[in-house]
């Protein structure tokens, strides 16, 4: 090779959280969240700002988590997603998640079932999350302000 450069070659992962941590040194923009402090963002269905904080105070709670995922959006473009999540509820038939998503810079709401490849960080750790579905309707249910779970999701 010319310039003494190798590339290293390319290897298959066997562990899906080993492919998030390389996918993530290599997009660090949605990691940048894990060594932030508190995060405002403005909310316009309240019409006020938001404050956000990594870590989650009360493990029944998904405000603090902090979500990496695929998300397919609706004419079919897939990126990935660093999310610090503030509330889980559900709108009809279906699930969705709000928070403060790193790549847009602004809170946002992702529908699940949208969602793949989902890891979830608690505690400093990666928790791979098998059945994104049943993981997020574990926080819905249990989530009980009228105000905070009321999601308003516009298609």
């Amino acid at each position: 090779m010319s310039g003494g450069r190798s590339i290293p070659a390319k290897r298959k992962s066997a562990f899906r959280s080993e492919r998030h941590r390389i996918a993530a040194e290599q997009d660090s923009i949605g990691w940048r969240l894990a060594t932030r402090g508190p995060i405002i963002a403005y909310d316009e269905y309240l019409d006020e700002e938001v404050e956000f904080r990594i870590g989650q105070r009360n493990p029944e709670s998904i405000e603090g988590l902090l979500i990496d995922f695929r998300y397919t959006a609706r004419d079919g473009e897939i990126s990935r997603r660093s999310v610090l999540c503030w509330q889980c509820g559900r709108d009809g038939g279906r699930l969705y998640v709000r928070g403060y998503c790193a790549f847009r810079e602004e809170l946002r709401t992702f529908r699940v079932d949208r969602m793949t490849d989902v890891i979830a960080i608690q505690n400093g750790r990666e928790l791979p999350v098998e059945d994104a579905a049943t993981f997020f309707a574990a926080f819905a249910a249990r989530e009980t302000s009228d105000v905070t779970t009321r999601l308003v999701v516009r298609e």
